[in-house]
Formats: C-alpha cells, structure tokens, sequence
C-alpha cells in the first residue's frame, strides 16, 4: 500500500474511532515535502492505538448501537466495559445545523453530569445522550438543553426523544427509531425544535406511505390544486385552526384578526381547493393533503 493510501485508510480509521471527520489539512503540504513520510503513518498509528485505548467504549457503543456487532461480539463488549444489560436508559439525540465544533461539543457535554448522562457521537453533525439516571424528566431536560445551547453557543439545535427507557438490548431499535423520527419531524413539522417520538402518529403513518398512494390520494381529493401556491396568510390560518380544534373565535384570537378576516380566507381556501376545513370531515381531507404534499415535495428537492 502507498504512504498515501496508507494515510488515507489510518485517517478513515480515526474518524470511525471517534466519530468526527479528520483531515490533514493545511499540514498536507508540509507531508508531501517530507522525504520520510513513515513517520507520518507511524504517528498516526500511535495516534489511532491510542484514541482506540482511552475512547475504547465509545467505539463500542456506537457500532453497537448501528448495528455493526456481531453477537459474541456484543457479549465480550458488555462484560470488558463492566455494562448493565439490565438497567435501562433514555436517548435523546441531538442535531446541529452544521458540523460540531470543540466548542459546541464542551458546552453540551458540561449541561448534564456524566454521572447521568453520556454524550455519544454519532456523526459530523449529531450527538446521543444516554441519560441513565433520569432525576428530572426528559421534557425538562430538552429544555435546558435548547436554552443552553441557543444562549451559550447561540446554535439552533432540534433534539428528538422517546419517553420510555430501554434495556441494552432494546437499544438498538430505540435508536433508529429515533432518526426514523427526525426525518419525520423535519419534514412535516420543520420548525420545531423538539420531536417527541411517540406524539408523531399522524406523521409517521403518512411518512410510510407509498408513493402512488399517495398521489392516487392527491389527484381524487385535490385535482389540479398546488398547496405550494397557498399565501403564507391561509396556510397559518389553516395550520392555526387545525391547532385549536376547528374553533373560529380562538383561531381568530391567536391570529390577531377578525374573525370576518378569518372567515373570508377560509373562502378563499375554499373556492380554490373545494375544502370548507371549517367541516370536521373536509378539515381531516385537508389535514393529510397537506402532510402528503410535504412528503411528496420533500422528497422532490
């Protein structure tokens, strides 16, 4: 293998040790020029048995739970790292708009002691926290983390959660379902912050829909008729309205307008689309319409 390759295969090993993405850099230059590049490929050596050695765990933990372990495996990881099969714990993941930075990284992993929680990586832009001590709840605890980060990284993170704790071996599952529930979240709800993954019904049915049924849906219920055309104005008040249960007066109220001004964009919906959402059953056929144009449009950028 060629000390370039070699390089390139040790830094591939490193980011899967760790979890971030690594590269030369800047230093690649000076690398070329040296006329005894072994000594790059042995640091990096040293540099991988050591990040092995002291984050040893965390390697462990992230193949488990992506499922890259085979059951022997799993059984020798349990008992070298002393884990609790039988205790249980929460996830909660963690999404940034873009990759971490050591800053970011320090701020999130001083929020909770690690005595009840346990920052993972799991990629450029997401981390795990396996709470296991749950001395608050997990609402509660999302909150301190989305004001600490807003207020001391000035990041706006989205964080998705599960309210049931799990054993090892539920693990796993559990956190797949937790980024099956961000994908969800993102593209029906995308400006939330916080995604709870058992209040996604709704969404997650929709999301598991084929596609030509559902545009089989959209062409029996809405014809010709784009949601992606809707003024910013109807669609808040639709979305508001759905919110308050189909009450006009407080739909009305929250929106700060007359409930006239209300009634005459709800016609104009109406006359456009051929749904009076002021109906419970047309409100349920606008309600998915609209869940599926998201699904359809997002999967189309």
């Amino acid at each position: 293998m060629s000390d370039s390759k070699e390089i390139q295969n040790l830094l591939d090993q490193l980011q899967e040790s760790t979890g971030l993405p690594l590269q030369l850099g800047s230093a690649q230059t000076a690398l070329s020029e040296m006329t005894d590049s072994d000594a790059t490929v042995n640091r990096l050596r040293e540099l991988l048995r050591l990040t092995k050695s002291s984050r040893d765990k965390h390697y462990f933990l992230r193949r488990y739970l992506t499922g890259q372990l085979e059951e022997d495996e799993i059984a020798g990881g349990f008992a070298r790292h002393h884990i609790q099969t039988d205790a249980r714990r929460a996830l909660l993941l963690v999404a940034f708009p873009e990759d971490l930075t050591e800053e970011t990284r320090s701020i999130l992993s001083s929020i909770f002691p690690r005595s009840q929680v346990s920052p993972l990586a799991m990629g450029r832009d997401r981390i795990l926290l396996i709470v296991k001590d749950r001395r608050s709840s997990l609402p509660s605890m999302v909150s301190t983390l989305l004001d600490t980060m807003a207020s001391e990284a000035m990041i706006r993170i989205k964080v998705v959660y599960s309210d049931q704790s799990e054993t090892m071996a539920r693990l796993p599952a559990a956190y797949q379902d937790l980024l099956t529930s961000l994908i969800i979240g993102s593209t029906f709800y995308p400006a939330e912050q916080i995604y709870e993954a058992e209040s996604l019904g709704l969404a997650r049915l929709i999301h598991r829909l084929p596609e030509d049924v559902c545009q089989r849906y959209m062409r029996e219920h809405f014809s010709d008729y784009d949601f992606g055309q809707m003024d910013p104005d109807t669609l808040r008040a639709i979305h508001t309205l759905f919110k308050n249960n189909l009450s006009l007066s407080e739909t009305a109220r929250q929106l700060f307008v007359h409930r006239n001004t209300l009634a005459y964009r709800l016609d104009k919906f109406q006359k456009a689309s051929g749904l009076d959402v002021r109906s419970f059953d047309e409100a349920i056929t606008c309600r998915i319409g609209m869940m599926i144009w998201q699904k359809l449009h997002q999967k189309s950028r």
